[in-house]
This record gives C-alpha cells, sequence and structure tokens, in this order.
C-alpha cells in the first residue's frame, strides 16, 4: 500500500511539473500571439493599391484554432455544470409541466445549467415524443430556453483574456490534483471558462489585422442591411449547430472596431433562428407532436425577429443608454451592449408572447395535422426511452423511470391475469401470459442497455444511486413476470391435469393471498411513481403480517392431507403455488424498498434523509 502510495505521489508531482511547464509560460505565448497579429496589420510585407497584404493563412489557423478553444472550452463548462446542476436540474425538469409561467422559468434555468439553448430544445423535443408533455408546455419551456441562452452571451461579453491562462492552470490543477468529485467538477468548470476566453483572445488577435484590410472594411459596410446579417448569422449557426459561437465571433468583431452595434444586433437576431436547426434535427424519427414542437420554436424566434427587425435602431438606442460606458474601454462596451441586447430581446419576447401560448399551439396544430398511422401492435416496445437525452443523465433518468413504470404496468396486467388463472385455470389465459414474458424481458434488456450506456456519462452521485435504483426495479419487474408466466402457470397447468381441485377454504387462502400480492403490487408501482416514502415504508413493514398468514395457510393444508398419492401431488402443488405468491410478495417489497430509496434520494437534494424505521428493521 505504502508502495502505491509513493507511485501515486511521484506520477502526481511528474503532471504537476509538467503543468507548471506548460501552463506557466501560457502568458508569455498569449503575449507573442497579439505581437505577430499586431506585426501583421502594422507592418507591409506588399501593396496592393495601397492595402497590406494579409498572412490569410495564419489568420485563418488562429481563428479556426481560437473557435475549436472556444467550443471545447463551452464544452467543458457546460459538461461539468450538468454535473454539479444534477439532481437539482431533474427538479426543474419535474416543474416544467405546472404551468406556463413555471415553464417558462424552468425553461430558463436548465438553459443556464445546460449553457445551451439547442439542448433543453432537445429534451423538450423527446419529453414531448415520450407523451411527458404537452405542446403548450413545450413552447412555454423553449420560451424560457431563449432567456437562459442570454446568459452564456453576458459571460461572454467579459473578455476577461488577461487572465484567460490563470483560470486554465488553476482549473488544471483542480481537476487533476483534487479527488473531491465537485472541486474537480468546479475546476472542470473553470478550465472550461479559461479556455473559452482564450479562444476568443485567439480569434480577436486573428481578426484585430483586419482593422486596417480596406476590401474588409468595405465588406463590413455592408452588414448596415440587417436582412443580409441575420441570414449570414442564421446559416452559419445551423452549420456549427451553436448560438454561442456565433455570439462569441460577434462579440469578438465588435471588440477589434470592425462591427457596430445595430449590425451586431442583427447577427444575433440570425443566431437565434439558427440554432433552430438542431430542435428540427431532433425531430428526424420522432412523432408529429415533436415536430410540433421543433415548428414552435422556429416560429416563436422567427415571429420574435421579425417584430424587432424594424426597430433595431430603436433597441440599439435602449442598450447605449442602460449600458455603463468606462473610458478607453469602447470595445468592452460594446460587447456588453451587444450581449444586453441580446437579452432585452428575448425577455421582451417571452413577455409579449407567453400569453398567446394556446393560441400559438391551435395555429401549429392546424400547420402540422395529424397523420394517420399504423396501429402499434408491439406495445410491448420501449415507448419512452430516448438516445437525444443519453448526454444529460438527469432528463435521461427521467425517461427510463416513465420506462420502468410502463414495464410495471404490464407486470402488472399479467399478474391480474395469474388471479383469472387462478381462479378459473383457463388454458387459453395462461398461454397469453406466457407471450406477454416475452416483451417484459425484451422491456428489461433495453432499460438495461440503456443504462449501462447512462454508467459511461459523466452524473452527479445521486443520479448514478438513482439510476442503480431504477436498474433493480426493472429487474424485480423481470423476476415477477417469470413468477407468473412460467412457474406460476407451469403449477396451474399441472393442478389442472391432475384433475383435482383444492378444497373451498384452501381456494379461499390462495386467492386472498394472492388478491394481496397483487393489491401490493399496484401500491409498489404506485409510491414508485410518485416516490411515495410513507407508501413504500407501509408495504416494506407488511411483511409480518403477510408471513404469518401465509405460514397459517400452509398449516391449514398440512393438516388436510390424505395418504394417497393424490393426495400428497395436490398438497405439494398447493404449497409450491403459495411459495410463488411468496415470491412474489417478496419482489414486489423490493420494488418498495427501491422506491424508497428514489423518494430519499429526491428528499437529499434539500437535505439529508434519516433512514425509516422500516429500513432499520430490514
Amino acid at each position: 500500500m505504502q508502495g502505491k502510495t509513493a507511485l501515486r505521489l511521484l506520477v502526481l508531482s511528474g503532471l504537476m511539473l509538467v503543468a507548471l511547464l506548460v501552463v506557466a509560460p501560457m502568458g508569455h505565448v498569449w503575449a507573442a500571439v497579439q505581437a505577430v497579429a499586431g506585426t501583421a496589420a502594422a507592418v507591409e510585407n506588399g501593396t496592393v493599391d495601397g492595402t497590406p497584404e494579409l498572412r490569410t493563412g495564419w489568420m485563418m489557423i488562429q481563428l479556426f484554432g481560437g473557435l475549436a478553444l472556444f467550443l471545447y472550452g463551452m464544452d467543458h463548462l457546460a459538461g461539468a455544470l450538468r454535473v454539479l446542476a444534477g439532481s437539482k436540474l431533474r427538479l426543474f425538469l419535474g416543474k416544467m409541466t405546472r404551468n406556463r409561467f413555471v415553464a417558462v422559468i424552468s425553461g430558463a434555468v436548465i438553459t443556464a445549467l445546460l449553457q445551451s439553448s439547442s439542448v433543453t430544445t432537445v429534451l423538450v423535443v423527446g419529453f414531448v415524443s415520450a407523451g411527458l408533455m404537452t405542446l403548450s408546455q413545450s413552447i412555454a419551456v423553449i420560451m424560457g430556453a431563449n432567456v437562459g441562452s442570454t446568459l452564456t452571451a453576458q459571460i461572454i461579453a467579459f473578455r476577461v483574456d488577461e487572465i484567460a491562462p490563470i483560470l486554465i492552470a488553476v482549473g488544471f490543477a483542480a481537476m487533476f490534483f483534487i479527488r473531491i468529485e465537485r472541486w474537480a467538477q468546479i475546476g472542470r468548470a473553470v478550465l472550461g471558462l479559461g479556455l473559452l476566453f482564450f479562444g476568443m483572445g485567439m480569434m480577436g488577435a486573428a481578426m484585430e489585422p483586419l482593422r486596417h484590410y480596406d476590401p474588409f472594411i468595405a465588406a463590413m459596410a455592408q452588414m448596415t442591411n440587417p436582412v443580409l446579417g441575420i441570414a449570414i448569422a442564421a446559416l452559419f449557426t445551423a452549420l456549427v449547430q451553436s448560438s454561442a459561437a456565433t455570439t462569441g465571433i460577434v462579440i469578438v468583431l465588435a471588440g477589434q472596431g470592425l462591427l457596430g452595434l445595430d449590425a451586431g444586433i442583427a447577427l444575433i437576431f440570425g443566431a437565434n433562428i439558427g440554432t433552430c436547426v438542431t430542435a428540427l434535427l431532433g425531430t428526424i424519427g420522432k412523432n408529429r407532436d415533436a415536430l410540433r414542437t421543433a415548428v414552435a420554436h422556429v416560429s416563436f424566434n422567427v415571429i420574435g425577429v421579425l417584430i424587432w427587425l424594424p426597430l433595431i435602431p430603436l433597441l440599439a438606442e435602449i442598450v447605449r443608454d442602460i449600458t455603463p460606458s468606462h473610458a478607453g474601454a469602447g470595445g468592452a462596451d460594446i460587447a456588453r451592449q451587444i450581449a444586453n441586447a441580446h437579452s432585452i430581446f428575448n425577455i421582451l419576447n417571452v413577455i409579449l408572447m407567453v400569453g398567446f401560448v394556446p393560441v400559438m399551439a391551435r395555429m401549429i396544430k392546424r400547420l402540422v395535422p395529424d397523420r394517420k398511422e399504423a396501429e402499434n401492435i408491439a406495445d410491448m416496445r420501449p415507448k419512452y426511452l430516448n438516445d437525444d437525452m443519453i448526454h444529460t443523465p438527469a432528463a435521461a433518468l427521467v425517461v427510463m423511470k416513465q420506462e420502468v413504470l410502463h414495464m410495471g404496468e404490464i407486470v402488472r396486467g399479467m399478474a391480474k391475469q395469474g388471479h383469472h388463472c387462478l381462479v378459473h385455470h383457463d388454458p387459453r389465459h395462461l398461454q397469453g401470459i406466457a407471450e406477454q414474458d416475452d416483451g417484459v424481458d425484451a422491456l428489461q434488456e433495453a432499460i438495461v442497455a440503456y443504462a449501462v450506456r447512462l454508467r459511461h456519462e459523466d452524473a452527479s452521485p445521486t443520479d448514478r444511486a438513482r439510476l442503480e435504483e431504477l436498474v433493480a426495479v426493472a429487474n424485480n419487474l423481470e423476476a415477477i413476470g417469470d413468477i407468473v408466466s412460467e412457474e406460476l402457470v407451469d403449477l396451474l397447468t399441472r393442478l389442472t391435469r391432475l384433475g383435482r381441485e383444492p378444497d373451498s377454504e384452501t381456494t379461499d387462502g390462495l386467492l386472498s393471498l394472492y388478491r394481496d400480492a397483487e393489491t401490493a403490487l399496484q401500491a409498489s408501482l404506485r409510491a414508485l411513481e410518485d416516490e411515495d416514502a410513507p407508501r413504500a415504508e407501509a408495504l416494506i413493514a407488511g411483511k409480518a403480517a403477510f408471513s404469518a398468514r401465509l405460514d397459517q395457510l400452509q398449516l391449514a393444508i398440512a393438516e388436510k392431507v390424505g395418504t394417497s398419492a393424490e393426495d400428497v401431488k395436490l398438497y405439494r402443488l398447493e404449497i409450491s403455488v403459495i411459495e410463488r405468491i411468496h415470491r412474489l410478495f417478496t419482489r414486489t417489497r423490493r420494488i418498495a424498498r427501491n422506491s424508497l430509496h428514489l423518494a430519499h434520494n429526491t428528499a437529499s437534494l434539500s437535505g439529508p434523509a434519516a433512514t425509516s424505521s422500516a429500513e432499520a428493521a430490514e
């Protein structure tokens, strides 16, 4: 053990040395990059009609390299926030369906946490496709997502290029040398911020020579046409699928004095339209409701742009009035002005249109009418699992829980048919139960496969705990399906072949026990759906009473057994049926225990949950 510790310390020391060697000179590298770019603008390597020649190749390397660092930093920042938000994100996801105003707030908060309105929209499309959210609710969430996306522009507008190397160094150190998960993720977020600002600095350095390049200045003069600016920004955003990237480039151009506020606002409008492409791509293979959600996203953003298009000068004037100016920091001023314009544009759009959400929903349903689809004869296929949500574990767990509940309803139906067979011994029902078990097995396989993929994603400890509990519920449901469809069906078939029926007292006892186990299964599924801790505790605590009745029935059967071979066979079959009912009840209690853990998991978001008396007794 001491040898391993020494080896770990040696490796950590080596990594720290490498980090210092790489990160420490970064400030000098940064200064050199800016100096080279400045030289390219100030020194004429040759002239054509008095216009300096540009080192185009070097500038493109800087521009695309800076954009790559920017997007990579955004990815690190969003990933870290996703893990840190984790279960809190799940709470906001749960509140999205309350009413349109809460949905707007939830959409804004979720987007701020995920740092991507596109991801929020994809999640909403997934929820609508799964039937977990209505079209009206999804429109309200998308409105909120547009507001939440303005936080990214506000962060970018800080333009703290000078401290970017410090942020990278601090974030790197926290990620690789702190073993506490939360602090490591905070370090990852800081590293992402540093890379984001460093990438913006590189893009700014690449753009700086263009300040003295007449052809580019003349081209940018054409950006006074807002329609052209909107079209260009929409196209670029659709290609890179990141409105944050477009916003970053707009702020860089403005900071270099290459872009005025009016033109910058037009480009921001275009980014709002271009980001809708991600939602439209997310509807491929989904139902009509999902397509309607994407159309709603496009409609809301396009209507907002059309409203403000003739009012761009007015919006620019408002932004100049409310944005504090700093002497000698004109670039920083216009960056903040563009970010503020982005925020005002989206917030006012929500205020103007949130009251018309029901009207928009009705219009979109007419625009995208229902189409006649073939009946779903395979009802046991996964209904809720959505691959688009895999990278957002909190949302993926929501649909995974719905799929487990879907599986539970099928198993509950099998248990109900098992009760019918226990009364009538109908061979047709026995065969039907066996066929349904194949569907339950397929569902369990799909849920486990989904869980395996989720395990490879960054998730908070509470979300990982939820994942394991949901997998355990699916496994218990699959076991109940096997008990009913294979073991119990086999015993009832053998009873039919024996040609003898249990007496009325034994039959009543078996039916009573089975009915209680079936009721417990239904209650455990309700406890799972609502994460109802008291209901789950009551089921767990019911073991003693159920076991006492079971023992009493076994004793009564044993006292009545005859001496013939047929009597012994009947006794063995009756006892075996009791044993299967007992196992069914035991699996049901395990589901209740999983539900209790899930309830405690949710309660832990606001404070630690105490161990229940029922669990302590276990």
